[in-house]
């Protein structure tokens, strides 16, 4: 795999990382705002927030050594 094509799938993944983290948080506020918030609910969700900020640290673009993708038809 190229350096560009590495990185290109490092982008990728990272962005969807972040773009995960981000609606956890949003639905952590939204069930944190309600009256009364379920508690079981914003556990779950934090940690899932948890597990992706955890992700989100550990990736690394040397996690995508692999062979470029075949040319399409």
């Amino acid at each position: 795999m190229s350096q560009s094509t590495k990185w290109i799938h490092y982008d990728v993944a990272r962005h969807t990382l972040l773009m995960r983290i981000n609606d956890v948080c949003n639905a952590l506020h939204l069930e944190d705002a309600k009256s009364p918030p379920n508690r079981a609910a914003i556990a779950a969700l934090e940690a899932e927030l948890e597990a992706l900020d955890l992700k989100s640290d550990l990736i690394s673009p040397d996690d995508f050594n692999g062979p470029d993708p075949a040319p399409g038809p």
